[in-house]
């Protein structure tokens, strides 16, 4: 079993030269890949308001995950990375 963190990025721009990211808009898709990472809100069991994400894959794993609000990634909006220990 593995734990699910959460830390402040910074910016889309921070990321946005990165071609190995994958951007991830559609609310099915977001939503099965937060549930699979188990990753909820710990005072109730939603998901927590992550609308979009940017996700690296390597060796059929899941290597960098960048979470956002809202589902166009603006240059200047926050982003935080998902991690998994």
């Amino acid at each position: 079993m593995f734990t699910t963190l959460i830390s402040y990025f910074g910016t889309i721009a921070d990321i946005q030269n990165r071609d190995d990211l994958i951007l991830i808009t559609d609310s099915q898709e977001v939503q099965v890949i937060l549930s699979d990472l188990n990753f909820f809100a710990h005072e109730d069991d939603h998901l927590l308001d992550f609308d979009g994400l940017f996700v690296s894959i390597q060796d059929g794993a899941y290597a960098d995950i960048f979470a956002f609000e809202g589902v166009v990634p603006y240059l200047w909006k926050e982003i935080f990375r998902i991690g998994l220990q």
